[in-house]
Order: structure tokens, then C-alpha cells, then sequence
């Protein structure tokens, strides 16, 4: 960071020569009146392995825009009205407030709260809310092999394929360098969509006579053979199975664990002022 740490100085010397003629402030390498840039604000700025031309450009642009906004700012000082810069002054405190209690309540929750979520719950939430899962999109559950038609294993591959018990796919696992793509894990509900991403073979064209519940099919293109099998499917509008929801429904209740911890934190700080006369109300 410091390699090049002369030239940059020396630059920021002709730049702040550019904008004003001032008295220099101590350790200040950018002076615009009251205001100005130390070296730390000026290395703060410049990434890892720096070049010089890279340098020049960098601080040149962050000055020039840094000065541009210090002259604004001293414009609109001078020419907004009083009461208008009284209510901007408060916008601004109570944003200030707003970022640091954020800040504080967000390190709070990082360090104390629990995020475990017990499966007993999420079955819970589930089961009470009925109407609350409707899909969007149909799903389905499937596996899927993308071959080379010269591959000299198609058939050992296609009778692994078809059997589909767990010694079966564990062996086809173990095939996957020679498929062009593959998909083993049927037990997962996925998005029709990615269906129709994973392989052309099967679109929304034909997928009325492919996409049915229990159905193997040995398909080809001009991309290669793809082995397909379907175990079940969702309809839109079918409940989603709680499986594919979890994650959902997980972050929901974190949500509301973590809504109830921050109100408990800030009413345990109002009566605690209350308490010890922090606070007073006068009527």
C-alpha cells in the first residue's frame, strides 16, 4: 500500500494547488478551507497492488468528486433557509440514531439469539396453515443421465438406471465422469423451469406426454441419449410438500424469534430508564 506512497504526495500536492491557496493543516495532503484529506483517506482508497497510473487516475476522480461535494455542501449551507436546514439537521440525527441502534440490535442478535429451529416447529407452522403453501409452478421429482451415444457403458449405465435402488445410483455415482450431465437425487422436489433447463429433449412443447408420475424414458437428440425417470409430480396450485417449503418456513419463524427478541431488548431498556429515573416525563 505504501510502494508508490512519494508519488501519490507528491500528485496530491499539484492536485490541492489546483482547487485553493490555504494555510496547510497538519498531516492534511488535500486542503479545501476548513476541510480536508489526510494520507490515511487517501490510502483507504486505493486497492491492493496499485500501479502508479492506477494511482493517479483513482485519487484524481476521489478528490475531484470529494472537493465537488465539499463546495456543494458549502453552497447549500449558505443558501437553504434556516428552518429548511433545521429540519434536514434532524432528518439527518435521526438517521444517525436509526443506523447505530440497527447496528447495536443486529451484533445483539448475532451474539444471543438462538437460531435453532426445531423440525417439531416447522411441522407445526405447517400443519396450521393450510392455505398458505399453494404452488406457483408445478414440481416434479426426478433423475436424469445425459450420455454420449458412444458411450461404451450405455447399456450397463441404462440397467443401473432402470433399477434405481440405492446400491444402483450409488454405482451410477461413481459413472459421472463419463456423463455430458447428470442428475441422481429424485428424492428432492424441483421446478419444472429447471426440469426444462437441465435438457431440451423435454420442453414445454412435449412435456404433456413425458412428465408423468412413474415413468422411465430413453430419449435422444442431436446432443446425445438421456436416460429420464419420473418419480412423482405437482401440479400448480397443489399444496407444496413441507420438504420443499422448510427453508421457507424455517426463516419465518427466525424472523419472528428474532422480531421478539429485539422488542424484549427495547422494552427491557425503557424500563430500566424508567426505573432508575434515566427517564422523566414532565407533564
Amino acid at each position: 500500500m505504501v510502494k508508490h506512497i512519494f508519488y501519490i504526495l507528491g500528485f496530491l500536492s499539484l492536485v490541492s494547488c489546483e482547487y485553493f491557496q490555504t494555510e496547510q493543516v497538519p498531516d492534511a495532503v488535500v486542503v479545501l478551507d476548513k476541510n480536508y484529506l489526510d494520507k490515511s483517506d487517501i490510502e483507504r482508497i486505493l486497492p491492493a497492488n496499485y500501479t502508479k497510473q492506477d494511482s493517479a487516475r483513482i485519487v484524481s476522480a476521489y478528490v475531484n468528486q470529494w472537493a465537488t461535494d465539499q463546495l456543494l455542501l458549502n453552497k447549500a449551507i449558505n443558501n437553504i433557509d434556516e428552518n429548511r436546514q433545521q429540519e434536514l439537521d434532524r432528518l439527518i440525527n435521526n438517521y444517525k440514531v436509526e443506523l447505530y441502534a440497527q447496528e447495536y440490535l443486529r451484533e445483539l442478535t448475532k451474539q444471543n439469539l438462538d437460531t435453532l429451529i426445531k423440525d417439531s416447529e416447522i411441522e407445526a407452522y405447517y400443519e396450521d396453515r393450510n392455505e398458505d403453501f399453494k404452488l406457483n409452478e408445478d414440481l416434479v421429482q426426478f433423475r436424469y443421465i445425459q450420455l454420449d451415444p458412444l458411450n461404451t457403458d450405455l447399456q450397463k449405465i441404462t440397467k443401473l438406471f432402470n433399477k434405481g435402488d440405492l446400491p444402483s445410483l450409488s454405482l451410477l455415482d461413481s459413472l459421472k465422469l463419463t456423463y455430458r450431465s447428470y442428475f441422481l437425487n429424485d428424492s428432492i422436489w424441483v421446478k419444472k423451469s429447471n426440469l426444462f433447463d437441465a435438457m431440451n429433449v423435454i420442453n414445454p412443447a412435449n412435456e404433456k406426454y413425458y412428465i408423468k408420475e412413474n415413468k422411465t424414458w430413453k430419449l435422444e437428440d442431436s446432443l446425445g441419449v438421456y436416460l429420464v425417470r419420473f418419480n412423482k409430480v405437482l401440479k400448480r396450485g397443489d399444496r407444496a410438500p413441507l420438504s420443499y417449503v422448510k427453508p421457507t418456513i424455517k426463516q419465518v419463524l427466525l424472523n419472528k424469534s428474532k422480531l421478539a427478541y429485539i422488542k424484549k431488548i427495547e422494552k427491557d431498556l425503557l424500563n430500566d430508564a424508567i426505573n432508575s429515573d434515566k427517564l422523566k416525563i414532565n407533564n
